[in-house]
């Protein structure tokens, strides 16, 4: 009763009476087009681009003096082949460019937000208010699809403010969460006593979906499935994960505990929600209607099956634009369309961060999800995680549930170096835990190689 009362009456009213913002129209529009053709929907994308393209480079000095430079005007851009030519903008050019980069006659209407910084390079960035309009609609579109409807009953284990939190600023987040119909629990300090009060509230309250950073849901489902903890499974119709990389045996152990499907999505601070899962569990829908996202190999397409660095134009954002913004993530390109219907194109993966790959001693870049499928063969070990210092030095901390053999560890080095190489030094470092980083997530490989 309360979530249909809440989605027909009273966030309408609050979202478009009071705040006066039209969240729920452009919600209505993406409704629609993201049953348009692939030809439709790239014939969409192309107007967009062709009216932010203009407005960048009449607006923002960046982009102005970037493709002066280069000696690119509008003209030259006649079609997405001439724009997929256009340099790309890295984490560290908004960095140094960060004013520059806002448009000038949106000067007093932005918002600011800042990233975690989890590839080395905190990113601040600005965006107005139309922007982040769409981009609540665009989540709230790829959250339906989970039957995670805004309002219905739904449980997030998330990132929370840091700190002690000022008594009004805390009860208006607590007002602002009840409203929504949503229970908060935090990542950051996810326990075993802490798991059990969320099994609790689970049995208890009888959420409808849980959104969660990957690792934490993964974690309770492992905690719940160790210690035999008792689990309604009646409720919970889907599980949402994000904020990093969902691997197939978490989604495996998160699906037999709960009952109930895992729905991956991909998304970042500077844009919120990239791609996510519908129904048919195919691939990712990258939201193209709002969105340019693409995969580069050497600066190229990536073919059907390649994995390469994303770039992300943001069609909407006027007051900062973003265009061919690589966020320092990799993804790997699907072959197929969706069964559903849809014509939002697949991601087939997201494959994590461009600093998760590890690099074998003769160069040659391989996937951090190596470890994971190695790793899983042994069952003595908790958590690990991968820390490549150098190209001839790899670190490998452990956290163990029971003493595991000289002659398991052996196994380990040998299938590392039948990978990165034997001339590479594999040392393994037992410790009692791996925290999380300042983020909330948990990075399984990091490579310390400056590229």
């Amino acid at each position: 009763m309360y979530t249909y009362f809440f989605k027909n009456f009273l966030y309408p009213f609050y979202e478009t009476r009071i705040q006066k913002r039209k969240t729920l129209t452009y919600l209505d529009e993406l409704q629609t087009t993201q049953w348009l053709s692939p030809q439709e929907t790239a014939e969409l994308q192309w107007k967009r681009v062709r009216i932010l393209l203009a407005h960048a480079i009449q607006n923002s000095p960046f982009y102005a003096e970037l493709y002066h430079k280069l000696g690119i005007s509008l003209s030259d851009i006649k079609s997405m082949d001439d724009f997929l030519l256009l340099p790309t903008v890295s984490r560290l050019d908004v960095v140094n460019n960060f004013e520059r980069m806002h448009a000038v006659n949106f000067k007093d209407q932005l918002l600011f937000k800042a990233t975690g910084g989890s590839t080395g390079v905190p990113v601040r960035l600005a965006l107005d208010r139309k922007s982040y309009e769409w981009r609540t609609a665009v989540t709230q579109r790829g959250y339906s699809w989970a039957n995670c409807d805004i309002g219905k009953h739904t449980l997030y284990i998330w990132s929370v403010d840091i700190g002690k939190q000022p008594f009004f600023k805390a009860l208006k987040n607590s007002l602002y969460h009840s409203l929504l119909n949503r229970k908060m629990f935090n990542c950051f300090v996810f326990d075993d006593a802490e798991m059990l009060r969320c099994v609790k509230y689970i049995n208890e309250k009888k959420p409808t979906g849980i959104v969660s950073y990957t690792t934490a849901v993964y974690n309770l489902a492992k905690f719940i499935s160790t210690n035999n903890v008792q689990l309604d499974t009646s409720a919970v119709k889907s599980i949402i994960t994000g904020a990093e990389r969902l691997f197939d045996y978490q989604r495996e152990l998160i699906e037999s505990v709960f009952k109930a499907p895992v729905f991956n999505t991909y998304g970042c601070r500077e844009f919120m929600l990239i791609a996510s899962e519908c129904e048919k569990h195919e691939g990712l829908h990258a939201n193209t209607d709002s969105l340019v996202v693409e995969i580069l190999v050497d600066g190229q397409p990536a073919k059907p099956g390649e994995t390469g660095e994303v770039a992300i134009t943001d069609l909407h954002n006027y007051g900062m634009p973003f265009i061919r913004y690589k966020n320092g993530d990799v993804a790997t390109q699907s072959s197929k369309s969706c069964s559903c219907g849809r014509g939002l194109p697949l991601i087939e993966n997201i494959d994590g961060r461009k600093l998760d790959l590890i690099t074998a001693y003769n160069g040659t870049k391989v996937s951090g999800v190596f470890f994971p499928h190695l790793m899983k063969e042994v069952k003595e070990i908790k958590k690990f995680q991968v820390i490549q210092k150098s190209l001839d030095q790899i670190e490998i901390k452990m956290v163990l549930q029971n003493p595991i053999s000289d002659e398991k560890i052996g196994f380990l080095r040998q299938q590392i170096h039948g990978v990165v190489g034997s001339e590479v030094n594999v040392s393994f470092v037992f410790v009692d835990d791996i925290p999380l980083n300042a983020t909330g997530k948990f990075r399984v490989t990091i490579s310390e190689i400056k590229d």
